[in-house]
């Protein structure tokens, strides 16, 4: 074998080897930042008179923390499930709520994938009455578990639509009207879908 022939074969090796081993490594996802901040709402409150905005960071390790805070006006199908509501026609708005959640974000920030964590939320409801002429206000505060799934549309733009399944407890206030009584339920699940901004960090 002459050296002419012996350095074509090398470089036909390398040509060979290049052409399998740089697809392979575009192929290989990017390593995930060190974190992202995103801005997020729940669009579904403002097609209930409402509104919300939430800050949510995101850590590599997939520790995610988001605060938020808004308001509603409650549909009338969420409180016709109460004894009470064909005497009362309960009318309920929650004038402001509060939300922490944390989660494990499994794929981590700027990636799609799913979210499970625990979720607390602090609110203020006003409840009126037509028939029994009154209204009344109380603090319902709600703790439990949270899961959703992330879905980006380009670079940052991404849905969120998200479950929680909650305990819920009257901190304060009075839940009745004129001697009427509004039952909040103990445990209650609810849903929401987020749209959100997300940038690297």
């Amino acid at each position: 074998m002459n050296s002419m022939s012996l350095a074509s074969r090398c470089i036909a090796v390398h040509i060979a080897f290049g052409l399998v081993a740089v697809p392979r490594a575009e192929g290989q996802s990017a390593p995930a930042p060190r974190m992202s901040v995103a801005v997020e709402a729940d669009i579904l409150s403002y097609a209930i008179a409402g509104y919300s905005g939430i800050l949510n960071l995101s850590f590599r390790n997939g520790l995610q923390v988001a605060l938020g805070a808004g308001r509603y006006d409650v549909p009338e199908f969420l409180v016709k499930g109460d004894p009470n509501f064909s005497a009362a026609q309960w009318n309920a708005t929650s004038t402001s709520i509060q939300v922490l959640r944390m989660t494990y974000r499994f794929n981590g920030p700027m990636r799609n994938g799913p979210a499970l964590g625990a979720i607390v939320l602090n609110q203020n409801w006003r409840l009126r009455s037509t028939p029994l002429g009154g209204e009344t206000k109380f603090r319902p505060l709600s703790a439990g578990i949270t899961g959703g799934y992330y879905q980006h549309f380009g670079k940052h733009f991404y849905l969120y639509p998200t479950m929680a399944f909650t305990y819920n407890s009257v901190q304060s206030g009075s839940t009745s009207v004129n001697g009427v009584n509004y039952k909040v339920a103990k445990f209650s699940p609810n849903g929401s879908l987020h749209v959100g901004w997300e940038f690297a960090r």
